[in-house]
């Protein structure tokens, strides 16, 4: 009796399982929802770059216990030698990986290996000389040499190689937290469960300017989240409008086509008119990027044409807005 019971149940939760996914990906609701989910998606998956940036660099003649940054220059006394790029190096991390294809072309990792090799270091830098204990490091922010080997046979996975290496001489920075050894002197060590983490000056300072220009960007999307959301649940419909072909494949078909156009155009002109295609063809591809899951949910969904006209039309003054605004700032940021 207990065995039947126990099965009613798992497919009673198998079947509330299924209603809320039919309930929430094939209908309105996904709409909301799926925002939310990617913001807190992205702020999760980023915790260690906003961690790493927010930190402060410490000189290591003034050090404490506790988590810090250090900049410094590697040094090492073993070199050793990477497994597929042969590179000369005192630590690294190898990733092999088995690549295969879906019917559209784009690639995705069946599945993968991967061989780390570290040695303890040194940092050094103009306030000092600190040890680091290389049992846990996280390389993942550091440049990487890729290579893909395609298969001629059929049946036979693509190969990709991917290494990254830390070298004598590499200026880094590193995440850690800093002990004192039975010598009273400081080393840097992973955290409980974390790993040291690496990073170059180039990649926080990349990543910075990533972050700056969702800051910047966050008002408009906030303000394209609010108005989708309330022209498809809240806002009255006030006339009844047929579909409109032209309008359908424009904002398929040629909101794309006229992004390609002025991108082309832009790139052979100089002065203003550059800068100001170029603006153009980024505002026809941002909107078709954000709209184009949207109508097809819309459409299959066979929401009320006029509210379908007035969310697009939303999208697009929401990015024109935001690239009006912020134009200059984004331009400072991605070109400089």
């Amino acid at each position: 009796m207990k065995n039947v019971l126990s099965h009613i149940t798992t497919l009673l939760l198998v079947a509330l399982g299924l209603s809320l996914f039919t309930l929430v990906f094939f209908s309105h609701f996904i709409v909301p929802i799926f925002p939310v989910i990617a913001a807190v998606f992205a702020i999760y998956v980023t915790r260690t770059q906003r961690r790493l940036l927010k930190t402060k660099q410490t000189p290591i003649s003034s050090l404490k216990t506790g988590l810090v940054k250090i900049q410094g220059t590697v040094e090492a006394p073993k070199i050793m030698e990477t497994p597929f790029f042969k590179v000369q190096c005192i630590g690294y991390s190898y990733d092999k990986a088995n690549i295969s294809y879906n019917d559209e072309g784009s690639d995705y990792v069946t599945s993968a290996t991967q061989h780390q090799d570290f040695q303890d270091f040194y940092l050094v830098n103009e306030t000092g000389r600190i040890k680091v204990i290389a049992d846990h490091l996280n390389l993942s922010f550091l440049p990487a040499q890729v290579k893909t080997i395609h298969s001629i046979k059929q049946n036979e996975s693509d190969i990709r190689h991917t290494e990254r290496t830390l070298k004598n001489g590499d200026l880094i920075n590193v995440l850690g937290n800093a002990v004192r050894n039975e010598q009273q002197q400081f080393e840097l060590r992973a955290e409980p469960k974390t790993p040291l983490v690496i990073s170059t000056l180039a990649i926080e300072s990349r990543t910075q300017k990533g972050f700056m220009a969702i800051k910047y960007l966050l008002p408009y999307l906030l303000l394209m989240y609010i108005s989708v959301n309330y022209f498809l649940f809240f806002a009255p419909v006030k006339s009844h409008i047929e579909k409109n072909t032209a309008f359908i494949l424009f904002s398929f078909f040629g909101m794309p086509v006229l992004a390609v156009i002025l991108g082309v155009a832009g790139n052979r002109i100089g002065g203003f008119l550059k800068s100001f295609l170029s603006n153009l063809a980024g505002i026809c591809f941002g909107v078709s990027i954000l709209t184009f899951p949207l109508l097809c949910l819309l459409f299959a969904t066979e929401t009320e044409f006029y509210r379908i006209s007035c969310i697009w039309v939303s999208v697009f003054f929401c990015t024109t807005l935001a690239s009006i605004m912020n134009y200059k700032k984004l331009d400072a940021i991605f070109i400089n």
